[in-house]
């Protein structure tokens, strides 16, 4: 990680706690590393794209607010996976 690190104390349920550590064995890696990445992957699925020369973090704060995400696929009505399709 050459970026800086925000740390953060969180709580896990124990079956939770559990589940990621038995994972992370499996994985043959610790499960901070573990979580960690989970935590990655899943940020970096969720990111919007920024306009060319957008830079000012109060406008990229508010990128995708008015538009949710939604996956055509996850659609039943024809009508709206056209519309989604636009």
């Amino acid at each position: 990680m050459n970026e800086t690190a925000t740390r953060k104390l969180i709580d896990i349920k124990t079956p939770v706690f559990m589940s990621l550590s038995n994972k992370a064995k499996r994985k043959g890696v610790s499960l901070k590393r573990y979580i960690e990445d989970l935590l990655e992957e899943d940020a970096m699925t969720e990111t919007q794209p920024v306009p060319q020369g957008v830079t000012d973090a109060k406008i990229l704060s508010l990128i995708g607010i008015a538009k949710p995400i939604v996956h055509p696929g996850d659609v039943d009505d024809e009508r709206l996976k056209y519309i989604l399709s636009k």
